[in-house]
């Protein structure tokens, strides 16, 4: 009796023990048949007929031990005694203790034995006495919380060492796991996300915000499984991350995390922790299941960037800003006013605004708490850059803050620049708009130049922004090349950059700032052009005069040195040397230029003059035939204007394509428009 009396209290051990363990519990019920083996009477018959009962029990599985369960097992059991109407009842309670497997999904294979107290009451009385067994059991989950199991098992109730009923009894019966329909999957996650950059907040629609670590630990599929993002503070809704048709047991995913923020995450003008979350979304047998992880997400100031990737600051670059592209349009206004219309454009314009910011007091002052030239060789450190709008306000900034503010005043009238990053420090270079072979024959010093992308660039030292654009020019220069010949020159289009680093909205501050003074503005914009046509054509005009004096071609020589003033705008005196050629001779390559001189000058008439006698001199020559076809446009004489085309269209397609907005004369918007842009393509100069 103590031998079968310690069974129960072994199992009862072994239960407390495993209960103490995290894990699932489940509840079972299950109607049994019961087959009796014994006892027997003396001639053999048994003593018991087949009867039945119900069992009810409760499970318990630990998290970390998912093959064994424990339990407590509450049993009802009636068999009929053979030869009377009389029944015995055996009620029982006890621990079981069993291991399982799960071959395949859903189903559950097991062993287990329990033991315990019974109470056996039949007419003549009753005894209570220890009972023990064990079996087998299969179960099949319809769904995450029900299950359906098959059980067979062997029980033996014992009374004065000997049995009082001896048996196999079989269930079918339902269990159900206590918080199973709502509990889910068996997931393991470790989200991981890294600190957010507000001015960024676009980048992240396509770029990772961090990981999220993903493990299926339950013995069963996911299906329509998808991962999403969500920080309420920021964003209008989750940012789907992935999705997946099915998720095996035992996948494992490293799963990138998206963010559409909203721009009220550039509010945020100080670093901070925002409360997220991950949300899992799935169907698990059968039923659609949901996880929600918490996550905190640090929130960076709006001004915060690091240097890992230099073509970040293209953010910064706010050329749509209404502050920036007040104070750039306004200066582009000014100096526009200017008739040097045979100078390049943009070059003319940078040129004005660069001299603006000096004229505005625009310094430069290295940053004490976020120097670049420290935080660009820590590519994690976090930088403090400002908005083009917050340096035009403070009239100050470090290298990195002028780049920007220089890149932004000129891509909003236009003019694609350039980041140029060197070991400490940072410039930048705006393009002119200009093949390499034109500026080959513009400029004198094609050094001080960067040929990239069929462009030509002019790189400019922005931190010596009171010291005019022309020195600013050549120091920017001179520092390309000397990293570039070394190998750690970095060149980043900002148009290029946008792409990946889209610039943001920002309006905060300088919103009454007092534009430059056009007097003085002027003032310093002429003389910085007239150094800059002194220093490009002195040299080329002592050598051309040498060659006047000794040469045999003076026609040829004489049309050089007058285009040479051409280009750089000082007409009079390119006029004198194309009508001195006139005087001694009918050249064809002189009337046109002259027609030129004309035309930038405004007098149509004159220029359509030289431009017909050229012509006639000369049927097929493509640049006569163009200025006839160009000045007709501007004396409205449209048959004439495109006669010419048509003669054009036939010499020389290409430049008959490139001013096709001279067509027809029905196409008055695109005439109108294409008319306020009066420069002189190119001059004819015969090699």
């Amino acid at each position: 009796m103590k031998k079968y009396g310690m069974l129960p209290a072994l199992l009862l051990l072994c239960s407390g023990f495993i209960f103490c363990q995290s894990g699932d519990i489940n509840i079972s019920a299950r109607p049994m048949l019961t087959v009796p083996l014994g006892p027997e009477l003396d001639d053999g018959t048994a003593f018991y007929t087949a009867g039945g009962g119900v069992s009810l029990e409760g499970t318990y599985t630990p998290s970390s031990l998912p093959y064994l369960l424990s339990g407590l097992l509450l049993d009802a059991t009636v068999v009929p005694i053979n030869g009377s109407d009389q029944n015995a009842s055996f009620l029982s309670i006890g621990p079981s203790l069993g291991l399982q497997y799960q071959p395949i999904a859903r189903l559950n294979l097991g062993l287990r034995g329990f033991g315990g107290i019974y109470m056996g009451i039949i007419e003549a009385g009753s005894v209570r006495d220890p009972f023990w067994g064990g079996g087998a059991f299969a179960a099949y989950r319809i769904n995450p919380g029900l299950s359906i199991g098959l059980d067979a098992e062997y029980r033996d109730y014992m009374t004065s060492g000997e049995s009082a009923l001896q048996g196999l009894s079989f269930g079918l019966g339902v269990r159900y796991q206590l918080g199973g329909a709502s509990r889910g999957a068996d997931l393991y996650y470790v989200p991981e996300l890294i600190p957010i950059f507000p001015l960024f907040y676009s980048y992240y629609e396509n770029n990772p915000a961090g990981v999220l670590h993903l493990e299926n630990r339950d013995s069963l599929p996911l299906n329509s499984l998808k991962v999403s993002f969500y920080v309420r503070q920021f964003m209008d809704q989750p940012k789907l991350c992935a999705e997946y048709r099915t998720f095996p047991a035992g996948a494992q995913e490293t799963v990138p995390v998206y963010a559409l923020f909203s721009e009220e995450i550039f509010r945020v003008t100080e670093g901070t922790k925002v409360a997220g979350e991950l949300l899992l979304e799935y169907d698990y047998i059968g039923t659609s299941m949901s996880t929600t992880v918490p996550v905190t997400v640090i929130v960076n100031n709006r001004n915060a960037m690091t240097w890992d990737d230099d073509r970040k600051a293209a953010a910064f670059v706010t050329a749509r800003d209404p502050l920036v592209m007040s104070f750039a349009k306004n200066v582009a206004a000014v100096v526009g006013s200017d008739k040097s219309t045979a100078i390049n454009e943009n070059f003319r314009t940078a040129l004005g605004v660069y001299e603006a910011l000096g004229v505005y007091g625009m310094g430069y002052v290295q940053d004490p708490t976020t120097p670049y030239a420290e935080f660009s060789a820590n590519k994690e450190a976090l930088d403090y850059l400002q908005f083009p709008n917050q340096s035009i306000a403070y009239k100050a900034g470090d290298c990195d803050d002028l780049s920007i503010l220089y890149a932004a005043l000129l891509e909003s009238v236009g003019i694609r620049t350039a980041f140029i990053t060197a070991p400490g420090h940072i410039y930048m270079a705006f393009a002119l708009g200009m093949a390499p072979e034109q500026a080959e024959k513009l400029f004198i010093d094609t050094r001080e130049l960067i040929f990239r992308e069929d462009d030509t660039w002019i790189p400019v030292e922005i931190t010596l922004v009171r010291e005019g654009f022309l020195k600013s020019w050549q120091i920017g220069a001179r520092e390309w090349r000397e990293t570039s010949e070394a190998g750690t020159a970095g060149f980043y289009s900002v148009r290029e950059a946008w792409k990946l680093y889209e610039p943001v909205g920002f309006a905060a501050g300088g919103a009454g700032i007092m534009l430059p003074n056009e007097d003085r503005l002027m003032e310093n914009y002429r003389k910085a052009l007239i150094t800059f046509i002194n220093r490009q054509i002195e040299p080329r005009v002592i050598e051309l005069n040498g060659q006047l004096a000794s040469a045999t071609n003076t026609v040829w020589t004489r049309n050089k040195l007058g285009i040479l003033y051409a280009r750089f705008g000082v007409l009079d005196k390119a006029a004198e040397q194309f009508r001195a050629i006139l005087r001694i001779s009918e050249y064809v390559p002189a009337m046109v230029n002259l027609g030129n001189i004309y035309y930038l000058q405004g007098e149509m008439s004159r220029a359509l003059e030289y431009y017909d006698r050229a012509s006639r001199t000369a049927p097929n020559n493509s640049k006569a035939l163009l200025g006839v076809a160009r000045a007709s446009y501007e004396l409205e004489r449209y048959d004439e204007t495109d006669r010419a085309l048509q003669k054009l269209r036939s010499t020389a397609p290409g430049l008959a394509s490139e001013f096709a907005y001279l067509g027809s004369a029905q196409e008055g918007t695109g005439r109108a428009s294409q008319a306020l842009k009066r420069e002189v393509g190119s001059w004819d100069e015969e090699e």
